[in-house]
């Protein structure tokens, strides 16, 4: 009987054994299977998230996600196998939260490189340098060239998109909370401008160029004036701390593309110029007037 019950014990630890690597096994496939580079070299989909901010990202003429970030994005994943794009929309305030919780695999949507957000996500190399400006009503009455010039008016607000580099850098010059109003998107803050409600909106130059191109009653201030001279936004496609090789693999591929004659076509479409290519001398230079 002891020999009998020491047997089904063994036997019963075999089992048990044998079980746990089967477990371990099929997780480590799953995960393979899943990983977003695998999907994109076997022809599947990558979920990519964006946030319409023009020109980064924007919609077309017949409703399809386009923009400096998605037209790299799809032609750097080309270059990485036939995967597909499946273009996941969400306020730019919650991409970051999107990317966590794996609903996206990808951010591509302009998001700037910055030491915060590198804690928490993967970086490409930038694709882009753009310097920071105000959008002020035309003629600057208030001659709104900074944010030391907006701390001198103490009724003066900003406006800003929640979750942007905006924000904290306002917050960093000294402006208070109470003067700063966040927004949606650029289209709100602008509306918003026009009606008075707040008296500058700080976005990129890029941005504010483009968004303001065909209509009246505005203007861009840029660079703005500040001391030291403001560093240049460096926006960039985000990843998953677990998706390294992903992140790798379109940086491999943007160091032989960036800068090239089809990437200036292309990015010039959207209003970037070649002041506004990212990497070398200039990549670190700041925005000086």
């Amino acid at each position: 009987m002891i020999k009998d019950s020491l047997k089904l014990t063994h036997l019963a630890s075999l089992l048990v054994i044998v079980a746990t690597a089967a477990v371990t096994q099929w997780l480590a496939f799953g995960e393979q299977a899943s990983s977003p580079l695998r999907r994109v070299q076997e022809g599947d989909v990558v979920r990519a998230g964006y946030a319409l901010e023009p020109p980064f990202a924007l919609l077309d003429a017949e409703g399809k996600v386009s923009g400096e970030a998605p037209e790299v994005f799809r032609r750097v994943l080309a270059r990485l196998g036939p995967g597909r794009i499946e273009w996941v929309h969400a306020e730019f305030g919650s991409l970051q939260h999107e990317l966590a919780a794996g609903r996206i695999d990808v951010i591509v949507s302009g998001l700037f490189i910055t030491p915060e957000r590198a804690r928490h996500m993967l970086f490409s190399r930038p694709t882009a340098r753009v310097c920071p400006a105000f959008a002020v009503v035309a003629g600057n009455p208030l001659a709104l060239h900074g944010h030391a010039d907006l701390l001198r008016h103490p009724a003066a607000r900003l406006g800003v998109i929640a979750g942007a580099v905006e924000h904290d850098e306002a917050r960093l010059a000294g402006v208070p909370l109470e003067r700063l109003v966040a927004f949606p998107d650029p289209w709100s803050a602008l509306a918003a401008l026009r009606s008075g409600r707040i008296d500058a909106f700080a976005l990129s130059s890029v941005s504010l160029r483009h968004a303001l191109a065909n209509t009246g009653g505005l203007e861009v201030i840029s660079p703005l004036v500040a001391e030291p001279a403001p560093l240049p936004g460096r926006p960039a496609f985000a990843f998953r701390p677990q998706d390294g090789d992903l992140r790798d693999a379109v940086d491999e591929a943007l160091g032989n593309w960036l800068g090239s004659r089809e990437h200036m076509e292309l990015i010039a479409r959207f209003g970037f110029t070649a002041a506004e290519l990212p990497g070398g001398a200039q990549g670190d230079a700041r925005c000086f007037r």
